[in-house]
């Protein structure tokens, strides 16, 4: 959450207007990528000890370049007079139907998402022959491989006529049930196959993540981008994937203790549609009747053109 506001503050506060949030957010993925290819080899040649030795390391160079070559925020102390102007009204700001359904969205959605990061390795092993830890290493990977042009290319086709944000996020939910459906036709004697499912993953979270960020920054009262960076992140990757660890975890066993994973996954794309078209209908229902009395301030109408006033314009504009 920190590095994530960290970001979409030095973008704003520094006038940068060439680069978006997925051209910095790229490079977390160049970095998990390249460590998830190497740290099996190397866990396994110097033991686990050398696993802590580098985090420690890493996060020491990563503190240094923070203190030493990132710049102060020339926009703090305007951010804070405008969070003064509106502290009186931000519960009711955070309360908004914008924000409110963007985080039912955002958790449902890391619901689902959450079988296939939790428990992807674990399918691996547990029914495959032959799945061996370089395996693992590279499926891993291979995520993070199609999550760099994912994010460095994402913000353009928020600005695609008839598409914006809403649209990619909709993208997302029908490619991550093709993702689940294609785990299920893995042969079992074939788990090096699974290597050509995960560059799915640049869709189903890097284009999902950026438009979620970019949202959660337009819908911000202001003053309050940090907070709304930490709630989207902490609704995510706290709430979501603790939850989904604790739904999936007892689902995924085999029968008759579980469902076992291809029902799983089944159960996954086909509960992620049904979500996606309630969340669209909420949205043209509420576009319909706040139209009646002003403009809608939420994320796209039913054609993807925007309905947002400037502060939080989600559709052609970004």
């Amino acid at each position: 959450a920190f590095v994530d506001a960290l970001c979409l503050s030095v973008l704003k506060n520094e006038g940068i207007t060439n680069e978006g949030y997925g051209d910095m957010r790229l490079w977390c993925a160049v970095g998990w990528g390249a460590t998830s290819l190497l740290i099996g080899q190397i866990i396994d040649m110097a033991g686990l000890p050398i696993m802590f030795c580098g985090f420690g390391f890493f996060m020491y160079l990563n503190v240094l370049i923070i203190f030493v070559w990132l710049p102060s925020s020339r926009g703090r102390e305007a951010e804070e007079a405008d969070a003064s102007e509106g502290r009186s009204s931000l519960f009711q700001q955070f309360l908004s139907f914008d924000i409110i359904w963007m985080l039912i969205n955002l958790f449902l959605y890391g619901l689902a998402m959450g079988l296939v990061e939790n428990f992807i390795l674990v399918f691996l092993v547990q029914d495959f022959v032959g799945t061996t830890k370089l395996l693992l290493g590279s499926s891993i990977a291979m995520m993070c491989v199609f999550e760099v042009p994912v994010f460095k290319y994402v913000r353009h086709v928020f600005q695609y006529p008839g598409v914006g944000l809403n649209g990619v996020i909709c993208l997302c939910y029908f490619f991550l049930a093709l993702r689940c459906c294609l785990y299920m036709l893995l042969p079992a004697k074939h788990p090096w196959l699974v290597l050509l499912i995960e560059p799915l993953h640049g869709i189903t979270f890097a284009a999902m993540w950026s438009a979620t960020m970019e949202y959660g920054s337009q819908l911000a009262p202001p003053g309050t981008l940090a907070r709304m960076v930490a709630l989207i992140n902490g609704i995510y990757y706290q709430a979501a994937m603790a939850f989904s660890g604790i739904l999936w975890g007892r689902l995924v066993e085999r029968p008759p203790q579980g469902l076992g994973f291809n029902h799983c996954f089944l159960l996954d794309a086909g509960a992620m549609l049904v979500w996606c078209l309630v969340w669209q209908l909420g949205l043209r229902a509420v576009a319909r009747r706040r139209s009646r009395r002003r403009p809608f301030h939420g994320m796209a109408d039913a054609d993807g053109h925007s309905t947002v006033e400037p502060q939080a314009e989600l559709g052609n504009r970004q």
